[in-house]
């Protein structure tokens, strides 16, 4: 078995102070929020994540910011609070609730450091801080569970990764369009570039082995009984047992499920 990482190390020192549920939790400030806001507009002005957050001490905004609904239609509210909950419970199911947290709170770390280097700019990147946040979590969610399918207008079906496409090829036209922006963009996906491209790296090296497998059993330069999935540590393959059931550890390796790491 892999020695374990820090994040392992980490989880097991800290996992007792990470919050369950924590999407679900933030999902009930929003509706809160929703409603004081559509009770009195103009009151998320009192929310946001602005440079005043830094110089002037109101230090309540460093948090309020996450509570802002990305909409004000009572109809598209309640989609938005159900898909943050998908979010949250299936990252959650794949990550645990202690990794699920430390990367939610260290996207929020990321977009104060983004605010207060941003300069003269950092209204402008507190307005975008909510759905920044918000694409970060889709795009881990989207990584997580690629083939989830949505249905667009309760009619067209489309994976998520087809969306977390267009997300991303949004955030990469600002990127390139508005150059000061590019700091606090960058910033903003430093959590997921270190929890989300590792995962998609492992999965798209996976599916390169997988397709050179397929590809040398249907040239015929493998005998029949050759096999596909092989675990690292035991060596027994589908075809010397075939009740075996094999998966992809963190380490990017294939296991099967008696000899599977955790974590």
């Amino acid at each position: 078995m892999p020695s374990p990482t820090l994040l392992d190390r980490m989880e097991r020192r800290f996992d007792s102070l990470a919050i369950p549920g924590l999407l679900r939790v933030i999902a009930s400030f929003q509706v809160i929020c929703f409603l004081l806001i559509y009770a009195k507009p103009g009151f998320e002005s009192l929310l946001m994540l602005t440079p005043a957050a830094w110089t002037e001490w109101e230090v309540w905004r460093f948090f309020t910011f996450c509570f802002i609904p990305n909409t004000l239609s009572l109809i598209w509210i309640l989609f938005a609070v159900m898909i943050l909950l998908l979010i949250g419970d299936q990252l959650e199911a794949e990550w645990g609730k202690f990794r699920l947290n430390l990367y939610y709170f260290s996207s929020v770390a990321c977009l104060w450091a983004g605010v207060l280097l941003a300069g003269p700019l950092g209204a402008a990147v507190g307005l975008q801080a909510s759905t920044l946040l918000y694409s970060s979590l889709f795009l881990a969610f989207a990584t997580v569970v690629p083939n989830y399918t949505f249905l667009i207008f309760f009619i067209l079906p489309v994976k998520v990764k087809w969306l977390a496409l267009l997300t991303g090829a949004g955030l990469l036209f600002e990127f390139f369009a508005v150059p000061p922006m590019r700091l606090p963009l960058l910033l903003a996906f430093v959590p997921y570039a270190c929890f989300g491209l590792p995962i998609a790296w492992r999965r798209w090296r996976h599916g390169v082995r997988v397709s050179a497998r397929r590809a040398t059993y249907e040239s015929g330069k493998l005998p029949p009984d050759a096999a596909f999935h092989l675990c690292r540590t035991c060596g027994r393959t589908e075809v010397t047992d075939p009740t075996l059931e094999f998966r992809i550890s963190a380490d990017g390796e294939e296991y099967c499920l008696q000899h599977l790491p955790e974590g």
